[in-house]
C-alpha cells in the first residue's frame, strides 16, 4: 500500500491541494464574507463574534459534513464498481441509494418528523432500507454462481424505479411540512448539516472506510475474473456480500445526512481510475478525496451562484457529473 501511494504521490498532493482550496473558499465566501487574513484569528477563537458564529456554527460544520459524505459515497461507488466489474455501477444505479431513502421514509411515516430526524434513528433506518434493497438486487442478479454486470445494472435500475414509486406513494400520506423536508432530502441538500451530523458520521466512516480499504487487494484479484480469483484462494461470494454491505452502510450514512446525491458514487471512481490506473489500493483513497472535492464544490456553487437562494448540492453535482460523462462520450472512441 505504501509503495502504491508513493508512486502516485503527485496525484494525491494535487487533488488534496484542490480540496484545501475548495475548503478555504467554502469557509470564506458567502453573504457574510470573511477575509483570508482574519481566518487564523477566527480559528484561534479571536475576531468578531458574528464572524466566529458564521464560521463555526454554519460554514465549517457544513464543509466537514460535505467532505465526509462525498468520501463515503465515492468509496461506496468504488466498491460496487470493483465487485461488479461494471464502470456504470453506483449506489444510485443499483437501487441502494433509493433503498436508503425508502427506509428513511418508512421511519418518517411511522413517527413524527421531529423524532424521525434523530441523529441515530435516521441512519439506522437508512442502513436497513439500503441493505434490504441491496439483498433483493443482488439475489435477482445472481445466476449460475456469478453476477453478470449487465444483469446487475438492469435489475438495479428496475428495482430502483420500483422503490422510487413506493416512495412517491408514501409521500401522499405526508403533510406539507414533512413533504417539504422529504423533497429537500431527495434533492440532496446540506442545509441541515451541523456538528452533530459530523460527530455521527466521522467515527462511523472511519471504521467502515478502514474496512473498505482492507478489501482493495481483494478487488485487485477479482478484477481478473471470479474463477481466477477463486483459484487464488479468494472466497468470491463471501467477499462480494461483505463489500455490498459496506457500500450500503456508507451510502446510507451519507444519505441520512445529505439526502440523495447520485453522481458522486459514479463519477469519483471514474476520475480516480483515469488519474491513477486500475490499482484499487490507489483508486479507493483517491476516489474518496475526489468525492469530497466534488461535493464540497457542488455545495459551494449552490450557495454562491444565485444570490439569496440556495440550490441543493445534489443539483450541481448532477450537472457536473452529466458534463463529465458528456465529455467522456465526446473524447472516448470505445
Amino acid at each position: 500500500m505504501r509503495a502504491a501511494f508513493t508512486s502516485h504521490w503527485r496525484i494525491f498532493a494535487a487533488l488534496s491541494g484542490l480540496l484545501i482550496v475548495e475548503l478555504l473558499a467554502s469557509l470564506l465566501l458567502g453573504n457574510s464574507a470573511i477575509s483570508l487574513s482574519h481566518l487564523p484569528s477566527l480559528l484561534a477563537g479571536g475576531g468578531e463574534f458574528d464572524a466566529r458564529l458564521v464560521l463555526f456554527q454554519l460554514r465549517l460544520p457544513r464543509a466537514v459534513v460535505a467532505m465526509l459524505v462525498g468520501s463515503a459515497l465515492a468509496v461506496a461507488g468504488t466498491l460496487l464498481q470493483g465487485l461488479s466489474g461494471n464502470d456504470l455501477t453506483s449506489p444510485a444505479t443499483i437501487g441502494v441509494e433509493a433503498g436508503s431513502g425508502l427506509g428513511l421514509m418508512f421511519l418518517i411515516v411511522a413517527m413524527p418528523l421531529s423524532a424521525a430526524r434523530h441523529p441515530l434513528l435516521a441512519p439506522l433506518a437508512s442502513i436497513l432500507g439500503a441493505l434490504a434493497i441491496a439483498a433483493i438486487v443482488f439475489s435477482l442478479a445472481y445466476r449460475h454462481g456469478s453476477i453478470l454486470p449487465a444483469r446487475l445494472l438492469l435489475v438495479g435500475i428496475a428495482v430502483g424505479y420500483a422503490v422510487q414509486a413506493a416512495m412517491l406513494l408514501l409521500s401522499l400520506r405526508m403533510n406539507y411540512v414533512t413533504y417539504s423536508y422529504v423533497l429537500t432530502w431527495m434533492s440532496g441538500s446540506l442545509s441541515s448539516a451541523d456538528w452533530t451530523s459530523a460527530a455521527m458520521l466521522a467515527p462511523a466512516l472511519a471504521i467502515v472506510g478502514s474496512m473498505a480499504l482492507s478489501k482493495t487487494h481483494v478487488l485487485n484479484v477479482m478484477a481478473i475474473g471470479d474463477e481466477a480469483a477463486a483459484a487464488l484462494g479468494v472466497a468470491v461470494h463471501r467477499q462480494r456480500l461483505t463489500m455490498i454491505g459496506l457500500a450500503a452502510v456508507l451510502t446510507s450514512l451519507g444519505a441520512a445526512v445529505a439526502g440523495q446525491i447520485g453522481f458522486i458514487g459514479l463519477v469519483a471512481p471514474h476520475l480516480a481510475r483515469r488519474l491513477a490506473g486500475d490499482d484499487y489500493r490507489v483508486v479507493l483513497p483517491l476516489s474518496a478525496i475526489a468525492g469530497a472535492a466534488l461535493l464540497l464544490l457542488g455545495d459551494a456553487l449552490g450557495r454562491q451562484l444565485v444570490q439569496d437562494v440556495e440550490i441543493p448540492a445534489g443539483v450541481f453535482v448532477g450537472i457536473l457529473g452529466g458534463c463529465y460523462f458528456l465529455y467522456l462520450l465526446a473524447t472516448t472512441k470505445n
